[in-house]
């Protein structure tokens, strides 16, 4: 069948075109998109910064409706709304095993070479060309075929667009507080950066019952978003030190401080902000690729805790309906997160503004 589809044939460029996908293996699902969330990792991927590599269809926060299943698919059927995990992890491996299905050892012959699970492709192009699936997942695309694992049941009462945030922005946020630092109630933290997974986490820490929340970015309309979601305290690095103002906040400095950036300035200064004995959470990717160098003395002789949060340390199969069932319940506003929507054909203009910092998630609606 033939899809619309963000195709990066190459490095930096981007077409919107028509592409031929394949029907669903045994252990797949056709699905109908009916959102698409833009986050900064299709954008690295776009420019080359992460390790899939072009001609690929770019996305994968989505939502939408099955269309179709191959012949071993059980827990989902046509007609039925999924979000998409794109991190369908095989659930039988050593690590998956052990609980950390995120990093299944599947990943790296498969998701993060833009492959499904048996290690092919369902896209190419109307010349006959290959194209990759980003992250298992290129929901920037009209229909997508994807392993029964990525499909989700939703409720119908909630909207595509915030499901399909769910399924990583708000997953990383909330996950990096509860599963990966496991916060206690009554806590002192800070979030460096409030992009869309930054106020995920300050939303993850209000969830939690932390007293105060201190928000850091260089742009004050994030710093408002932030406040919005629960943030009591607020820095802007461009006009404060983020690592003194922390400590005026909090006697010694706040108990958890996440740092959704990852970058070479904000991993060390995540690490001397938090207080002796406390924890700092690595959550961003900006500096994947690159050594970081961290005060080892703060790390040493304060006794503080330094951790990585990859998705949010998430088992998806439990945890991504728990989440949905978070915001039925009022408890995790993520529609306030939702500040733009797009239509595929402007797919350049979404990355444009969440550069700019004048969204803090923007989706694209296909319905």
């Amino acid at each position: 069948m033939k899809t619309l589809a963000a195709v990066v044939r190459e490095t930096n460029k981007l077409v919107i075109e028509t592409v031929e996908l394949a029907p669903p293996k045994a252990n797949e699902v056709l699905v109908r998109v009916y959102a698409a969330g833009v986050c900064h990792s299709d954008l690295h991927t776009l420019r080359g910064e992460l390790r899939a590599t072009p001609p690929l269809v770019l996305g994968h926060e989505g939502a939408g409706i099955v269309e179709q299943v191959g012949s071993a698919v059980t827990h989902v059927k046509p007609g039925e709304r999924v979000l998409v995990n794109w991190l369908p992890a095989d659930g039988t491996c050593p690590i998956c095993l052990k609980g950390f299905p995120n990093l299944c050892e599947r990943f790296p012959k498969t998701l993060y070479q833009g492959f499904l699970s048996d290690g092919t492709s369902r896209f190419c192009s109307s010349d006959g060309m290959p194209i990759k699936h980003y992250l298992s997942a290129s929901t920037m695309s009209e229909y997508i075929v994807i392993d029964q694992a990525s499909a989700i049941p939703f409720p119908s009462d909630v909207p595509f667009d915030v499901a399909a945030i769910i399924g990583c922005a708000v997953a990383t946020g909330v996950g990096a507080v509860v599963n990966t630092a496991n916060v206690k109630p009554g806590s002192s933290a800070a979030v460096i950066g409030c992009g869309g997974v930054g106020l995920s986490i300050v939303m993850g820490l209000k969830l939690a019952g932390c007293y105060p929340i201190i928000a850091v970015d260089v742009m004050d309309n994030k710093l408002n978003w932030a406040k919005s979601f629960g943030a009591t305290e607020t820095i802007n690095p461009l006009q404060a030190n983020v690592v003194e103002t922390c400590k005026a906040f909090v006697h010694n400095g706040p108990d958890y401080v996440f740092d959704s950036v990852g970058s070479a300035t904000t991993i060390p200064q995540a690490l001397q902000a938090v207080a002796p004995g406390g924890t700092a959470v690595i959550a961003g990717m900006h500096s994947a690729k690159i050594n970081v160098s961290i005060p080892a003395g703060n790390l040493i002789f304060q006794n503080k805790r330094l951790l990585g949060s990859f998705y949010g340390s998430m088992r998806p199969q439990v945890d991504l309906p728990h989440l949905i069932d978070l915001y039925r319940a009022g408890r995790l506003p993520v529609s306030g997160l939702i500040t733009r929507r797009y239509k595929l054909q402007d797919v350049i203009q979404a990355f444009a503004d969440m550069e700019a910092g004048e969204v803090a998630r923007g989706v694209i609606s296909f319905q």
